[in-house]
């Protein structure tokens, strides 16, 4: 089956949370036709946003039985632990021809597998956290994609997303640990490194909302500098200038914290980082052959 006769699949969304929102809406930019979504209960089904396609609700495989009996691209867009139980309760009714992809980005389509007969599978997974659907689709385009999968489940998603500026790019499934990893330390543990910077300033009796605030701009400028800079041309601050009384100062208060000790472990780690990351930086740049 080429990629051409799969491209009008219709689309069934197993899962209609706000992945799964997401993906109706971008299915309407992309002109595809969402024949049916799912939800576990009455009241998620009743509560989530209308669409075209039909709200289907309870215990599967029963309520999406009717859609499955053609080819779809069926979207499993539920919580990662209920990924391959769900596959397995759906794989006899899935009709041949269909492509299965499921949207986690800590898991591979290994989760899919064994592929229902004549499907193929992949996952595929945008770089961004979904809180706010129509927010979320916005940004889609400006998103790094990653997917993974069955040859021709991926080329069917890369032709397909392609009109609406989405390019995903494919890596290896036994990378996705990587992958998501890097992922959660960049945005989720951000949070709570910012959440550690809020309790330092605390310290200078500053308000906690208003730290915030203020942290969340200077965290922002520095995010801007990265966005145009690599890691070592953006690093400023005591390590970046080599201000060792500076970073001696800091750790000195930091150790007076007895009642939060992971504030110097945090301190610690990063500037050690950040020394690795100006010391790799330093060992790149020639010798001046001047100097005599």
């Amino acid at each position: 089956m080429s990629t051409s006769s799969t491209h009008a699949l219709p689309w069934i969304i197993v899962g209609y949370g706000r992945v799964g929102q997401a993906l109706d809406l971008l299915a309407n930019q992309l002109g595809a036709t969402v024949v049916a979504t799912w939800n576990r209960t009455e009241d998620a089904a009743r509560a989530a946003p209308g669409g075209p396609g039909q709200r289907t609700f309870g215990a599967l495989p029963q309520p999406l039985t009717p859609h499955l009996q053609r080819p779809a691209l069926v979207w499993i867009t539920v919580v990662d632990d209920a990924i391959a139980r769900i596959t397995r309760t759906l794989a006899e009714h899935i009709a041949p021809g269909s492509i299965l992809v499921h949207t986690s980005g800590s898991l591979a389509s290994t989760e899919l597998r064994p592929a229902p007969r004549g499907c193929s599978v992949a996952s595929l997974h945008p770089l961004q956290a979904i809180t706010e659907p129509v927010r979320a689709v916005q940004r889609f385009h400006r998103t790094f994609w990653s997917v993974e999968g069955d040859d021709l489940a991926v080329e069917h998603l890369q032709t397909l997303l392609g009109p609406v500026g989405i390019a995903p790019q494919r890596i290896a499934p036994d990378t996705k640990p990587y992958y998501h990893a890097a992922a959660v330390t960049a945005a989720n543990l951000l949070v709570s490194l910012i959440d550690a910077s809020i309790d330092i300033a605390t310290r200078a009796d500053i308000d906690p909302d208003i730290a915030r605030t203020a942290l969340v701009e200077l965290a922002g400028s520095s995010l801007d500098n990265l966005s145009r800079n690599p890691p070592a041309d953006a690093l400023s601050g005591p390590v970046a200038r080599g201000d060792e009384h500076t970073i001696s100062q800091h750790r000195e208060a930091l150790q007076r914290l007895s009642d939060a000790p992971d504030l110097l472990q945090i301190y610690d780690l990063l500037t050690a980082r950040a020394r690795r990351l100006m010391q790799s930086t330093a060992d790149t740049i020639p010798p001046d052959e001047s100097a005599s």
